[in-house]
């Protein structure tokens, strides 16, 4: 129950390998969210101008948890 299940119900969230950059972080949170996959580079670049300590430490905390699947439909 609680939060993170309802969270994980709909898509979860993983490192796309096969439409990755550096991780494939940024593409997996694409298809989480339906947003396309450079509009989330966008914004993770633009956070990580902002507030470059955050965003890089968040980005390496997803990319360590995350698990790895082939994503086919971007």
């Amino acid at each position: 129950g609680g939060i993170m299940s309802r969270f994980n119900h709909q898509r979860g969230w993983f490192k796309d390998t096969l439409n990755k950059k550096i991780s494939g972080v940024c593409s997996g949170l694409a298809y989480r969210l339906d947003f396309p996959v450079w509009v989330t580079r966008l914004v993770t670049i633009l956070l990580f101008l902002s507030f470059p300590f955050v965003v890089a430490l968040s980005y390496f905390i997803a990319h360590c948890c995350l698990e790895e699947k082939h994503i086919k439909e971007f």
